[in-house]
């Protein structure tokens, strides 16, 4: 029985050396106004109400993150993954969410003025009652993703996608829905 244990002893401590160096290779940071997060491994972080104004977080993985309230003007998310994260009440303005991952992300009422979503995969997302001024959501998918009572002026839907949306009293004024599959037709 002992050599058993001693097996099963090395083997965990082999386990954990493993994962301990897997997590060496992974940048870290400190959330931050204009932090250098890019990289970094952010799941399941407590952001709310931080200010990360201008904060770098190209590539970084914020999967299920709750940065309801954050302030993040500016910020990059470029190529990042923010799977099931919280931006309810976020200030999103001139933010850069190019080609990231926000399947079933939450930005309700969050306002993003200016921001880019350009090729986002917003799928299943929650953009209920945001403020959706001069943002980018060319080649973006936002299929069944719900977008009731969201104020969308200025905006570019080119080439995007919205199967099943949830549509319901969202405005949209001087909105551009050119080549977009599923966007509501006469609006």
């Amino acid at each position: 029985m002992q050599p058993l244990r001693i097996l099963l002893g090395a083997a965990a401590l082999a386990a954990s050396l493993g994962a301990a160096a897997q997590t060496a290779d992974k940048p870290t940071c400190t959330p931050g106004p204009r932090a250098q997060c890019a990289g970094a491994d952010l799941r399941f972080a407590n952001l709310v109400g931080k200010d990360l104004q201008g904060a770098n977080f190209r590539g970084a993985n914020l999967d299920r993150a709750d940065l309801r309230a954050a302030n993040l003007v500016g910020a990059d998310f470029t190529d990042a993954s923010a799977l099931a994260a919280q931006f309810g009440k976020a200030y999103l303005a001139q933010a850069r969410f190019v080609r990231a991952r926000l399947v079933g992300a939450d930005f309700e009422s969050a306002r993003m003025s200016k921001s880019d979503f350009m090729q986002a995969d917003l799928s299943a997302a929650n953009l209920s009652g945001a403020w959706s001024i001069g943002t980018r959501y060319e080649g973006a998918r936002l299929d069944s993703a719900d977008v009731q009572e969201t104020k969308f002026s200025t905006s570019t839907f080119r080439n995007a996608s919205m199967r099943g949306t949830k549509l319901r009293f969202a405005v949209f004024s001087d909105v551009d829905f050119e080549g977009c599959t599923g966007c509501p037709v006469d609006w």
